[in-house]
């Protein structure tokens, strides 16, 4: 029996971001999205069948508005990996811990979880990231800090690392990046 999928739409001074929730935590967000009928497009898409309730909520949405504003902090929301295990979720949870306002790399990733050689690896996982801003593969630039693909866009990256204060004013992150 699958578990039954309900969402929740957060405003956020930057756009829409909508929420997955399953019995077992958060599954999945969307990108920032310019319209509420953007976001609940896509949750719908996602498998959501209704709203979340109050109860199962809690402060995720305060705390999903605080990453989109750059104000990040520790999250300690209970994560859904249903689907992501062995080397995707090593990647996914690693990236969690990267501090706000610093960059690393595709290859320090991979290092950092055991498999020094698979930088583009962790690029695939990057890219098909279900949980955007809560595992927050906008702090994962190329090797030489260049800011690189993006499912949002990369003025997105570019804005969501400038509001968390990892970018300069010319768009080149701070010596943070490994």
């Amino acid at each position: 029996m699958t578990d039954q999928l309900t969402f929740h739409l957060c405003e956020t001074e930057r756009g829409w971001v909508g929420l997955v929730l399953s019995p077992h935590g958060l599954r999945a967000t969307t990108l920032l999205r310019r319209t509420r009928d953007e976001a609940m497009r896509e949750v719908m898409e996602l498998g959501a069948t209704g709203p979340a309730r109050d109860a199962d909520l809690a402060d995720i949405p305060e705390r999903i508005c605080a990453l989109a504003s750059g104000r990040y902090e520790n999250l300690a929301i209970q994560v859904d990996w249903n689907g992501a295990s062995g080397f995707r979720r090593a990647v996914m949870e690693e990236t969690m811990h990267m501090p706000a306002g610093e960059t690393r790399s595709y290859a320090w990733l991979a290092e950092r979880v055991g498999r020094p050689a698979a930088a583009r690896a962790v690029g695939r996982v990057m890219a098909t990231n279900p949980l955007p801003l809560v595992v927050p593969c906008h702090r994962v630039v190329g090797s030489n800090g260049s800011l690189t693909g993006y499912g949002g866009g990369l003025p997105l990256k570019e804005d969501l690392l400038r509001a968390e204060g990892a970018l300069s004013t010319r768009a080149e992150p701070r010596p943070s990046a490994r």
